[in-house]
């Protein structure tokens, strides 16, 4: 707790929290942003109102389980609802929340590091390292990325499990594995991979006790992760079974040598100064600079590591958890070969076995995700590196080398939180009417689907955001995957009211039918004219037509 007010100043200074951008803006795009504050929104209330329905989200009518199309974050919601209810604003909510969790994260990666170093200073270092780097910075539109706190957290957890052996050590690790795991699949999978990569290497090490001793924190850990994720992880099986969601292979998305070269856009000190040798203007996610002085301390841990691991403590004269430190470098080491994906160098790698044979990773579609481990190990060799010259140093100059790292590091992976304005207005007029009606099925027009390419996130999201205003079930839908033959029934239904429209939308029980006109996100709605010529036909039908702002909703009769 001493260290809060650091950490809480790091924010504000790294991530320019100010009172317009909390309260009116949101970070990235109105893409993923949008989509992620309303499945926070469904999320809290469903847990709430409807804790056994929490999965059937209003998105894809009539399909079950929508929610698991994508990461449900219910682990946040709680969290996420108690924000907006005391302040009143999903936006606000959103953004706090993600500064919540980037405050948590140093003070996890903090916790690690004292545990493994027992040095103020060099726990310090190792906190930035671990969470200040182009992918956190790069990544501030997807709170669920932003969990990577809980990876330091469950590790500290898991030593201490260990260490002393108690049930309460594994209550309180089973919980965090749930938490972490709710809010990403993709963190959940690769820590538990990883903490097998730690039992083994404290076995082969010797400093594993008696097994049977570990059943007393196991138990309690693995009950409390399979009552609460084993429901879960059966509706994920349903949905993706039911749909045909297993991925295949995503190269593309992959982890390369070149991304650690690769600030995030607009990076403050090297912009595109590396852009002749690293990952941009690749397809996929490569953004996981983590700054110069960083990697070349990192590279001085890993000779240190080395001396440690044949040597022993004499290579460092203050106090190291050095079986410990040695088994979370094994750990990140594994997770960055599963990050380089299906065909690292042209060669089949070691993840198609996981993709093949263990549930959960054929769902796995950014390999490179997988990184987020590597980081905390690599964050612990950058901690041994500067433990060493602290060392060495005299002590005058001792006390400045912790300091001056952390300083270089952020002048190396600061950048602008690149922010936009959450669209108002009248854009609103239409959903507070429909807030007011019966509840019933909606269907807005036109429709947009993965066919449409991006405007399919930055049309149907922001329309996702305003429909929390009346949550009526929706045709729409915008999440990782779709159900399938979504596409079909878009297709027939954005020639509503055709009659082959009016059936199927008749058989999907749709009430409401809203038509978007002017431009939605940069993207052109309905014409004035498609509008005029649907209305008409609609009231020749007998529905009831009514304009809000540039919007028309048709109540079907």
């Amino acid at each position: 707790m001493r260290r809060l007010p650091l950490w809480v100043l790091l924010g504000l200074v790294l991530l320019q929290p100010t009172p317009h951008r909390v309260s009116q803006t949101v970070a990235g795009d109105l893409g993923d942003s949008m989509f992620l504050t309303w499945t926070l929104e469904w999320g809290a209330r469903a847990l709430v109102e409807d804790p056994l329905g929490a999965f059937d989200a209003n998105i894809y009518h009539p399909e079950p389980d929508t929610l698991a199309l994508s990461d449900p974050m219910l682990s946040l919601a709680p969290v996420f609802g108690v924000i907006e209810w005391l302040t009143g604003d999903s936006i606000v909510a959103l953004n706090l929340l993600m500064f919540l969790l980037f405050v948590g994260a140093l003070a996890a990666a903090h916790a690690l590091a004292m545990r493994i170093f027992g040095r103020g200073d060099v726990a310090l270092v190792v906190a930035v390292v671990a969470c200040c780097n182009s992918f956190v910075f790069g990544q501030q539109n997807h709170p669920q990325l932003q969990t990577f706190g809980f990876i330091s957290l469950s590790f500290l957890l898991l030593l201490r499990a260990i260490d002393h052996r108690r049930a309460r050590d594994g209550v309180w690790l089973g919980l965090a594995i749930t938490a972490m795991t709710l809010a990403n699949v993709y963190y959940g999978l690769i820590w538990v991979l990883s903490a097998l990569v730690v039992v083994a290497v404290l076995r082969l090490r010797g400093s594993l006790p008696a097994l049977r001793s570990l059943v007393r924190p196991a138990l309690p850990a693995a009950l409390i992760g399979g009552v609460l994720l084993g429901p879960v992880a059966l509706v994920y099986r349903s949905v993706d079974e039911r749909n045909g969601l297993a991925r295949a292979y995503e190269p593309q998305n992959s982890l390369l040598p070149t991304d650690l070269l690769t600030p995030q856009r607009d990076n403050w000190l090297w912009g595109s100064a590396l852009d002749g040798i690293n990952s941009a203007g690749k397809a996929g996610e490569h953004a996981y600079f983590p700054g110069l002085v960083a990697m070349l301390l990192a590279a001085v841990g890993v000779w240190l590591a080395w001396r440690l691991a044949r040597r022993g403590a004499d290579v460092i004269r203050t106090g190291v958890r050095i079986d410990e430190l040695l088994a979370l470098v094994a750990a990140g080491a594994v997770a960055a070969v599963f990050a380089l994906g299906p065909s690292p160098g042209g060669v089949k790698g070691p993840f198609r076995l996981l993709h093949r044979f263990v549930p959960g990773f054929d769902g796995i579609r950014v390999t490179s995700r997988f990184a987020v481990v590597a980081f905390v190990a690599g964050a612990l060799l950058v901690g041994l590196a500067v433990q060493y010259l602290v060392d060495r140093a005299p002590r005058a100059r001792s006390a400045w080398i912790a300091p001056v790292v952390v300083v270089l590091v952020l002048l190396e992976v600061g950048g602008p939180m690149g922010r936009v304005d959450v669209p108002e207005g009248e854009r609103l007029a239409v959903y507070e009417v429909l807030a007011e009606l019966d509840e019933g099925v909606v269907l807005e027009l036109p429709i947009r689907t993965p066919s449409d390419g991006v405007a399919w996130a930055f049309v149907e999201a922001p329309r996702m955001y305003h429909a929390t205003t009346d949550w009526n079930p929706r045709i729409n839908g915008y999440s990782g995957s779709t159900p399938r033959g979504f596409e079909e029934r878009a297709r027939v239904l954005q020639s509503w009211p055709s009659p082959e429209a009016e059936a199927l939308g008749d058989e999907l029980g749709v009430a409401y039918v809203v038509l978007h006109g002017g431009i939605e996100q940069g993207t052109p709605a309905l014409s004035e004219a498609e509008i005029g010529r649907r209305v008409a036909d609609a009231e020749a039908a007998g529905h009831l037509a009514r304009p809000h702002g540039e919007d028309w909703l048709i109540v079907l009769r």
